[in-house]
């Protein structure tokens, strides 16, 4: 009996290791799997790039500070000779009490920085965004929770810029459950594209990405009843203005995967015009220069996210956004075609890990910008995306130069 409990004893534990070597081949394959991508290297014929270096940490930060282990999630302005750089610095990418958010002013474009204010909130907070508006510097973020197994967005914050160099205290704004991606001014009105965040993992459930406007820059309005985007995980919803006043805008899919190229005239921005693309593009920055729409984003080294179509709708999701996870990103700079709605990759940036959510403001007016971006360490492992959430990532710097188009 003893022996027979030994033999059972050893081919379970033999079973074990073969699952779990099993399991391991199945992640290394993962991420290692590559599904190309082709670039639209002529369409980025006149666009520019230069050698990346260290900003955060870097030589050019004030002496003595030292970031956290994940540095991230940056936006830059520029507010006539000085520009204004805020970047979320945390143990990890996920949620954490620890989080803040340092607010950094430079008068050499970008050269050096003097650090100007810090948000510590005892609970994570992400997604700064800058807005110069009515002659007043704003800055608007979102608080997260304290679990890093968790989404729970609470309220999206402001403070401003006082005329003595300091910042109020923040203060929330709008409904609960909202997160804001971005802030922009035309003429005498302020726009932000925010999204519901509070169930957008929860089964069926419709997402729910709109425009506000606001005339103060603090108290801000829907532009309509019904959202402009309603898809199933519709969030982080990018966009810029063109020049009759009208919208071209990007929307992520999160649960499901891909993203919806978007536009609406002058006169109906409430009514968002949809064309699908099965690539997913995360933390999106767009940007205009001579006439041309581009984004900066990140691109799954795996190809499409959504994946098993013919699988049930939650299996499909849960698997699409697990193999999500343990593959290789890459930050990448697209181009969108407003008349036909499609978004072509022209080209990467430096990049690995964890990446992309960059901030650009302008050196000058012929179209030459300094973009700062964040990665897993360059000279490090090419981490599947969850390695370089765990294991951290800094802000490099780059200048990017569209002047030759």
């Amino acid at each position: 009996m003893k022996t027979k409990c030994l033999h059972v004893l050893k081919y379970a534990l033999i079973s074990s290791c073969l699952l779990a070597g099993m399991i391991v081949l199945l992640l290394l394959a993962a991420a290692l799997y590559e599904e190309p991508m082709t670039m639209h290297f002529e369409r980025a014929l006149g666009v520019t790039v230069s050698n990346v270096r260290p900003v955060v940490p870097g030589p050019g930060m004030p002496e003595g500070f030292t970031p956290l282990r994940s540095t991230n999630n940056v936006d830059l302005i520029r507010v006539d000779d000085l520009f204004f750089m805020a970047f979320r610095t945390a143990p990890s990418h996920f949620a954490s009490p620890n989080a803040r958010l340092h607010v950094m002013r430079s008068d050499d474009l970008g050269e050096t920085w003097h650090e100007e204010y810090v948000v510590r909130l005892e609970r994570d907070v992400r997604e700064p965004r800058f807005l110069y508006f009515n002659n007043k510097l704003f800055l608007y973020f979102y608080t997260g929770g304290v679990d890093p197994l968790r989404f729970e967005p609470g309220h999206i914050h402001v403070c401003w810029r006082q005329p003595s160099g300091t910042w109020t205290r923040p203060e929330p704004i709008y409904k609960p459950g909202y997160v804001v991606w971005r802030a922009r001014a035309r003429n005498d009105v302020a726009w932000m594209s925010v999204y519901y965040g509070a169930d957008i993992y929860g089964k069926g459930f419709r997402g729910e990405a709109r425009l506000l406007c606001s005339r103060d820059g603090l108290q801000w309005e829907p532009i309509s009843e019904k959202p402009q985007v309603d898809w199933v995980g519709a969030e982080e919803a990018e966009f810029v203005f063109d020049e009759h006043g009208g919208i071209v805008a990007l929307v992520r899919l999160e649960v499901g995967g891909g993203a919806l190229v978007c536009r609406a005239p002058a006169d109906r921005l409430d009514q968002w015009e949809t064309r699908f693309t099965p690539y997913k593009v995360d933390s999106s920055l767009m940007f205009t220069c001579k006439g041309r729409y581009f984004v900066v984003g990140r691109r799954n080294v795996a190809g499409r996210s959504a994946r098993a179509l013919d699988w049930p709708e939650s299996i499909r999701n849960a698997w699409s956004m697990a193999f999500y996870s343990i593959t290789r990103k890459r930050t990448c700079v697209y181009e969108i075609d407003p008349e036909t709605l499609e978004l072509f990759p022209l080209f990467d940036l430096p990049s690995r890990g964890d990446t992309a959510f960059a901030g650009m403001a302008p050196l000058d007016d012929e179209g030459r910008y300094l973009l700062v971006n964040y990665s897993s360490p360059l000279d490090g492992s090419d981490w599947p995306w969850i390695g370089g959430q765990l294991f951290g990532s800094v802000l490099y710097g780059c200048e990017l130069d569209c002047s030759r188009l």
